[in-house]
């Protein structure tokens, strides 16, 4: 019994124990989960308030950027409407914003959730307005939403509908003149081929003048022989000739004989003797009697003979070169009258110029009659069978000249057999009336006024009848070319004070350095006014039209030029015209560089008068363009392609200086005689800055221009910045064990001591 209840109490004891161990086991187990979840609680904890103070501190930054850029220079803006740093420090306003995003430290007793410290700081300036990238971006910001709509309601409206008219004119100009150099070119060769025959048919008339008569002389009658000029002293005194010097060779055969018997007989009776001297004697007294007449007329056909012989080798060599040259000056005719028949095909397929706005009633009839004037061009085109005969022309003479000279040589060949020939009298005879009328038939041809080259020169004529008229307006042309051109020098005459050339002399050396700086291309030069008012009329033509074209099509993709065209009209100075008219009156005008800044980032001469005048000139080649195509509709009665051309020239220069007057007078002058709008200065260079603005170097030039006048070294001017800043904040819970943690991942920053930091950058700028 004792025994089964120790038993139940040692049992009741191992039950107690064992219930103690369980109870002791869930303690731990229940501790070790609370630690782990309090460890973690607190690691979530700092990595939340890690988590907002990275969001705060890349917030403070990116802000504080901004605060350091929101201090910009006013005047620079104003003036410009552009932005450079400026005002205070961009460091402390950096430095500022940042600690103004700290939140308070509240009461002593409050909890703070983040103890944000800044450690280090900066800010880093760059991309200078200097930089013409940079710069440009700045303008095309400031005008992207003005300049179209300034562009449509002002310019559009202005010049609409001129551009078709323009560039129908400039086509006509364009094919008349490109007629006007063939015609001219195919009228020199032909006047060279002329010369050419002229000139080789009065050569060969004079190589025979002394040898060959002209009119011929009859040699069927017999004459005395004796000196000889001429081939017909030779032929008429052949007969003559022979018997002479028969008759004295018959003497000297008389003489011969009696010398000889004289000796033979040595021994003879005294009175035998003395009648055989006596009859010797009267032999020796009754000589050669005609030894000089023979001797002459021989010497002189001798002579005569080698003459002809070397006249009729130039004669045939003169005859082979002129038709050759004649033929290559007949070529080139030929080929400048193909090109103008390929000019004139041209001119009556030629499309009819079109524009974007809708033409009014007027320019369309304008542009109809340019189209006609441009389809008469076909009248100075020649037929083929005008150079087929003149070839023909030039061949035949080319032939006659061998002949003749072949007539010449033989001539010459008979001739030299002459001395102690006989019986050749007919030969002669024969040959000197063949060579009488050649050269005869030649001189009335090809000669001094022959009558081939006459009625050549009159069937040139035929087609020149208005060439006088032309020469007559060219000339007024170039008369009237010198008194633009000098009144355009008369602008740029002006010397200015010397305070207006050191201010040229400043900004040109800012721009020499700003252009530099850019590492900009060498600007091309300025290409000078011809003094050949042809020359000029086409070069303003070809760029009015051009530039018009240009307007048309601005709105849809010129976007730089156009956007820097507007920003220099808005916020630049340009030139007074009524300077300009007290200059002209021997006034002193005013030439300070910001009265003129356009026109010197326009055109950049380095003197006080020199952008206005070349402004002036642009002008005045605009509306040499515009007037020029009213001439051609104004003087299109007058016919002759070549005519209304040079007419219209004429018109247009005469036009185009009274408009600049104009201008000057009263500051407009109405856009065409079609057209009437009043058009102001501000609105040709308009056109020129969108036609040919926004180079480097003009963007060089308009820097040196703000530099100049605020003082500011815009290499120094910066618009872009960027900020730097190292915040810490401290941890509260294990922050080595978060340092360890950094070591397998990334925690966006470093743990140092018990404080988690952070580096944060932003950048900001103008544009």
């Amino acid at each position: 019994m004792n025994e089964r209840v120790e038993s139940e109490d040692t049992h009741s004891r191992n039950r107690e124990c064992k219930r103690r161990r369980d109870e002791g086991s869930v303690t731990i187990y229940f501790i070790t989960a609370t630690a782990a979840f309090v460890l973690l609680t607190a690691l979530l904890i700092d990595f939340a308030r890690i988590a907002a103070f990275r969001k705060q501190a890349e917030i403070s930054v990116k802000s504080g950027v901004r605060s350091a850029l929101s201090s910009f220079d006013p005047i620079v803006y104003e003036k410009y409407g552009l932005f450079i740093r400026g005002g205070d420090s961009a460091n402390e306003l950096f430095l500022e914003t940042l600690q103004g995003n700290v939140p308070e430290t509240g009461s002593s007793g409050a909890l703070k959730f983040l103890d944000t410290r800044w450690e280090e700081t900066g800010v880093t300036e760059s991309r200078p307005l200097a930089s013409h990238d940079v710069f440009n971006r700045q303008v095309l910001e400031e005008m992207k939403y003005k300049a179209p709509i300034d562009l449509t309601l002002e310019m559009a409206e202005r010049f609409g509908g001129l551009s078709s008219a323009m560039e129908e004119a400039a086509s006509t100009v364009d094919l008349l003149e490109k007629m006007r150099k063939a015609y001219e070119k195919r009228e020199a060769a032909l006047d060279g081929a002329l010369a050419i025959q002229t000139d080789v048919g009065e050569a060969i008339q004079q190589l025979l003048a002394a040898e060959v008569n002209d009119p011929p002389i009859d040699v069927n009658t017999g004459a005395t022989a004796g000196s000889v000029n001429t081939i017909v002293d030779i032929a008429v005194g052949y007969e003559d000739y022979v018997s002479k010097r028969q008759e004295d060779e018959a003497r000297r055969a008389a003489q011969r004989a009696a010398e000889e018997q004289k000796d033979l007989e040595t021994e003879t009776e005294e009175t035998k003797e003395s009648d055989d001297k006596e009859a010797v004697e009267d032999v020796v007294l009754e000589g050669p009697k005609y030894e000089a007449i023979v001797i002459s007329y021989e010497t002189g056909t001798n002579a005569l003979a080698m003459t002809l012989n070397n006249r009729a080798l130039s004669i045939i060599s003169r005859s082979n070169e002129a038709g050759e040259d004649a033929i290559a000056k007949w070529l080139i005719a030929k080929e400048a009258n193909e090109e103008m028949r390929a000019l004139a095909e041209q001119a009556k397929v030629m499309p009819t110029a079109s524009s974007t706005e809708q033409a009014d009633g007027e320019i369309a009839d304008e542009t109809q009659s340019l189209e006609e004037i441009r389809k008469t061009a076909d009248e100075l085109v020649l037929e083929a069978s005008f150079f087929e005969d003149y070839a023909a022309e030039i061949g035949e003479q080319r032939t006659l000249g061998q002949l003749l000279g072949n007539e010449a040589s033989a001539f010459s060949s008979l001739a030299v057999s002459v001395p102690g020939s006989t019986g050749k009298g007919a030969y002669l005879r024969d040959g000197a009336s063949r060579l009488q009328n050649g050269y005869s038939n030649y001189n009335r041809l090809y000669g001094a006024n022959g009558t081939v080259g006459t009625n050549r020169l009159k069937v040139l004529q035929a087609h020149r009848s208005k060439d006088n008229e032309i020469k007559q307006e060219e000339q007024k042309a170039r008369s009237a070319w010198s008194g633009a051109t000098n009144f355009l020098a008369s602008l740029s005459g002006a010397t200015g004070s010397e305070e207006d050339k050191i201010s040229f002399e400043q900004a040109n050396e800012l721009y020499r350095i700003n252009k530099d700086w850019n590492h900009s291309e060498e600007e091309q030069a300025r290409v000078e006014a011809s003094s050949d008012p042809s020359a000029g009329r086409d070069q303003a033509m070809s760029e009015t039209s051009g530039l018009l074209k240009l307007l048309e099509g601005s709105a849809l993709g010129i976007r730089d030029q156009l956007y820097f065209s507007e920003y220099t009209i808005s916020r630049l100075s340009r030139y007074d015209p009524v300077w300009i008219k007290g200059m002209l009156k021997g006034e002193d005008a005013p030439l300070d560089i910001h009265l003129q800044e356009t026109e010197y980032i326009l055109y950049g001469i380095n003197n006080p008068a020199g952008n206005i005048a070349a402004a002036y000139s642009e002008i005045f080649a605009f509306r040499l363009a515009i007037r020029t195509m009213e001439g051609l509709i104004e003087c299109r009665s007058m016919g002759h392609p070549l005519l209304v051309l040079a007419a219209a020239l004429v018109y247009g220069i005469g036009k185009a200086l009274m408009d600049l007057r104009q201008l000057v007078e009263n500051g407009n002058v109405q856009l065409s005689k079609t057209i009437k709008v009043d058009t102001v200065y501000s609105d040709y260079l308009r056109l020129f800055l969108l036609a040919h603005g926004g180079s480097s170097n003009q963007v060089a030039r308009m820097i040196a221009i703000m530099e100049h006048a605020t003082g500011l070294d815009f290499r120094g001017a910066y618009t872009y910045a960027s900020a730097e800043g190292s915040a810490s904040v401290r941890l509260w819970f294990f922050p080595g064990l978060l340092k360890m943690l950094g070591k397998f991942g990334d925690l966006g920053g470093t743990v140092k001591g018990n404080r988690y930091e952070s580096t944060y950058t932003a950048d900001s700028s103008y544009q």
